[in-house]
């Protein structure tokens, strides 16, 4: 008889039950529960490469030696990985992010990355895998969650970047400039940079250090702005206010813009009324909720830099 090699796993299949789950084209974020005996988690070989995220008990991985005890766990484990990882005394919970194998390796070509799971001590890191986490949870856009995942499939690649110029290089300013004429596609980080002549992890984190704010989170923001001048002058349907400010649906929309104003779409317009100048607009706009103020000032310092050059 042959000799049975390791279980193969699809990219984004862990084991665990999961509570969220977050697929986009190229990436998938999920938060699982793990709770069988340690011992039933057989040998099995990922496709695609991930971190995991340790958001609870003891997690044992081909990584090596353990963080100390009550730091945070981060793992990185590229594709093709071989492990038996699971948690100590069998109960835990992590969030797995999976990036597609075509995406790892076009993002990676060129440059001399992990070949080996290793642990991920650096709090830069840990906060980057933190965003990824709570952008998924919030159903962010795809073009926010791809440039996080991509600047933190970055730092594997290189040494802790040098201080960023302070002026936006010539390309980052096409690179904005892209996204406010084209808020509304589904553009991608490697389409962007493909655009504007840089490696996507250059792009993503270039973006972010200089403007504070990720290519999603711009376009987020052009959407919003365009969402809240359609309500305000027209009494063209929320669904159609939707599309045409860029999100993929009403439901969407409608989320999104009450995490962001506080109220939904349609009671904005009530009491906004039709008119830019009327007193409801101007209360509303004194007195937008800090998620909203702290996107709109990072938007527009970004615009202001840019503009400066030109």
């Amino acid at each position: 008889m042959g000799t049975v090699g390791p279980l193969r796993l699809a990219p984004g299949y862990f084991f665990g039950g999961a509570r969220l789950s977050y697929c986009r084209p190229g990436i998938e974020v999920s938060h699982r529960i793990a709770a069988g005996a340690p011992e039933a988690v057989p040998t099995h070989t990922h496709a695609d490469a991930h971190f995991i995220l340790v958001s609870g008990g003891d997690y044992v991985s081909a990584a090596g030696a353990r963080p100390a005890r009550g730091q945070a766990v981060l793992v990185y484990n590229p594709p093709g990985t071989t492990h038996r990882d699971h948690f100590e005394a069998g109960r835990g919970s992590f969030f797995a992010i999976s990036l597609a194998p075509q995406l790892a390796a076009a993002t990676l070509a060129g440059t001399r990355g992990a070949d080996s799971p290793r642990y991920l001590l650096a709090p830069a890191q840990h906060a980057l895998a933190l965003r990824i986490a709570r952008s998924a949870a919030l159903e962010a856009e795809t073009l926010s969650v791809q440039a996080l995942s991509l600047e933190l499939l970055g730092t594997l690649c290189e040494r802790a970047p040098s201080e960023a110029p302070r002026a936006p290089p010539a390309w980052l300013g096409l690179a904005l400039q892209l996204l406010y004429d084209r808020y509304v596609d589904e553009l991608s980080i490697a389409e962007i940079a493909a655009r504007v002549g840089v490696h996507p992890i250059h792009l993503a984190r270039t973006f972010r250090r200089h403007f504070r704010c990720t290519p999603g989170e711009f376009a987020r923001y052009r959407r919003l702005e365009s969402a809240v001048g359609l309500l305000s002058r027209t009494r063209r349907p929320l669904s159609e206010v939707a599309l045409s400010s860029g999100f993929a649906d009403q439901s969407h929309f409608t989320r999104t813009f009450a995490r962001y104003f506080g109220l939904p779409p349609g009671q904005y317009r009530i009491l906004a009324g039709r008119s830019p100048n009327s007193m409801s607009r101007f209360q509303i706009d004194k007195t937008r909720p800090p998620q909203w103020r702290r996107l709109s000032a990072s938007a527009t310092a970004a615009l202001a830099s840019v503009r400066r050059r030109t």
